[in-house]
Parts: C-alpha cells; structure tokens; sequence
C-alpha cells in the first residue's frame, strides 16, 4: 500500500503537466495537425487518469470479501 501516495504524486503531477500543455494550446488561434494530435493524446491521458483514480477507490476484486468483513467487525469490537 505504501505505493499509492508515491502514485497519486506522479498522477498530480502529470495532471499539472497536461494542463499547463492544454492552456499554452488554448492561447493559440490556429493549430498544426500536429498540435491537434497531441491534444487529442492528452484529452486522452486525462480519461486514462480519471479511471485509474476511479480504480484506486473501488474495493479490489481480488480481496475477498471476507477481508472486509472481518475490518468492519474488528470496528465495532473495539
């Protein structure tokens, strides 16, 4: 579990990157096919990242529910 913040660092990150690349886009009135390009790549990227977020607060599948059981009775135990 310890990855996860270490993610969530690179994630904000590159969401910092895209969007400062995404404002230099918009401050251009006309765009090569190449500059469209790469804003559809980023357009996306950012969809990738929102599922990959998405993911992270989902409960895993591979855990067994039983694991969730047991965390919730261990709450009300204590």
């Amino acid at each position: 579990m310890t990855h996860i913040p270490e993610r969530l660092t690179s994630l904000r990150q590159e969401i910092t990157d895209l969007r400062n690349m995404n404002a230099i886009y918009s401050q251009r009135r006309a765009h090569s096919p190449i500059e469209q390009s790469a804003a559809e790549v980023r357009a996306g990227r950012l969809l990738q990242i929102k599922q990959e977020l998405s993911k992270m607060l989902s409960r895993p599948d591979e855990v067994p529910s039983v694991w969730w059981d047991n965390a919730r009775r261990a709450k009300n135990v204590s």
